[in-house]
This record gives C-alpha cells, sequence and structure tokens, in this order.
C-alpha cells in the first residue's frame, strides 16, 4: 500500500518537475513584456528573478500543501480500484460458483428424470403383470362357475330324460298292455294272485 502511494507520489513529482520548466519558458515572454516598463536591464532582470522565485514559491507551496490531497485521492482511486477488482474477483468466483451449483442441478434433473422414467416402467410393468394375475384368476373363476352351471344344467337334462323315458316307457306299456290283454286275462290274473295270497296265508 505505502509503495503504490510513493510511487503514484513519485509520478506526480516526476510530472510536475518536468512540467514546472516548460510553464516558466512559457511565462518567461509574459513577464518580459509586463516588465519592461522604464526600468533597466538590471532591474527587469531582479523583478523576472522574483517573479520567478514567487512563481516557483508559490508552485512548491501548492505541491507541498496539494501533496496530501493528491496523495489521498491517489490512494482512495487505489483503493477503489483494488475494492471493484475485489468485488470483480468475489463477483466471478459467486457466478463460478453458481454455474457449477447449476451444472450440478442440471446433471441432477437427468439422474433424477432417469430414475423417475425407469420406477414409472418398473411400475408399469408390475401393474400389468398385476392385471394378468387378476385377469388369470378372474378365468379360472369363470371356468369353475361355468363347469358348475354345466354340470347342474347337464344333471338337470338327465333328469328330465329320465323322467320323461320312464313316462314314455309307463305309456308304451299300458298301451301294449291295454292292446294284448283281454278281460279275460285280466280276470284269470286276478284270480291267480287271489289263489297265491290265500296260498302264502
Amino acid at each position: 500500500m505505502k509503495t503504490s502511494i510513493r510511487a503514484a507520489f513519485g509520478i506526480g513529482a516526476r510530472f510536475t518537475l518536468r512540467v514546472f520548466p516548460l510553464v516558466i519558458l512559457l511565462a518567461l515572454p509574459a513577464i518580459a513584456l509586463a516588465s519592461g516598463d522604464g526600468k533597466t536591464i538590471g532591474e527587469q532582470r531582479w523583478d523576472l528573478f522574483w517573479r520567478i522565485a514567487n512563481f516557483a514559491i508559490l508552485v512548491g507551496v501548492l505541491v507541498y500543501f496539494a501533496r496530501k490531497p493528491i496523495a489521498n485521492g491517489i490512494r482512495n482511486s487505489i483503493e477503489s480500484v483494488r475494492a471493484m477488482l475485489k468485488e470483480a474477483q468475489e463477483s466471478r468466483k459467486d457466478s463460478e460458483a453458481r454455474m457449477k451449483e447449476a451444472q450440478e442441478k442440471l446433471a441432477g434433473v437427468d439422474k433424477e428424470i432417469s430414475e423417475l422414467m425407469a420406477a414409472a416402467h418398473r411400475e408399469g410393468e408390475a401393474e400389468r403383470k398385476r392385471i394378468m394375475v387378476e385377469a388369470a384368476q378372474a378365468l379360472e373363476k369363470l371356468k369353475g362357475e361355468a363347469a358348475i352351471a354345466i354340470d347342474l344344467e347337464l344333471k338337470k337334462a338327465q333328469d328330465i330324460l329320465r323322467k320323461e323315458a320312464a313316462d314314455a316307457a309307463v305309456a308304451l306299456a299300458e298301451e301294449i298292455v291295454s292292446k294284448n290283454i283281454t278281460p279275460e286275462d285280466q280276470a284269470r290274473f286276478v284270480t291267480e294272485y287271489l289263489e297265491k295270497l290265500e296260498a302264502n296265508q
């Protein structure tokens, strides 16, 4: 910090030492013209000398008293530049950190999307298998119920067929009997039956 101020002050002093002779050279004609009012050459020289001396003292006083404000201004400028550089570095670091965080988040989002897609695929596959199992169970249940219903209907149909066959057989037997047995045969069957009953008693 002190080195920077000294360097800045050295630049200011060198600038003053370079500009001062130029100012004097530019001021000499004006001073000479202003002092040429009937004085002798010696008086004019002393007058010029005192004017230059006064000007040099004035410049020296200005440099002496303005040195601190100039140094402070330079110091403040340096501090301001340093603060700006520090702020810029911090801002750059902050931006890099945010960029890195954003990249990490983006990578995390890609990974999360992949995981969600894989989970959705797994869940979809599991749901498909569950639906297939439930459908197979429902189909087996329907097959069992259909088999039971078919057996019941078959038994009903068999019972109806047996009954119809028995009724048809009885009707056919009655028809055969009524056609082939005469009243005399009927009377003889009754007589024989009664005789058998009496013999058994």
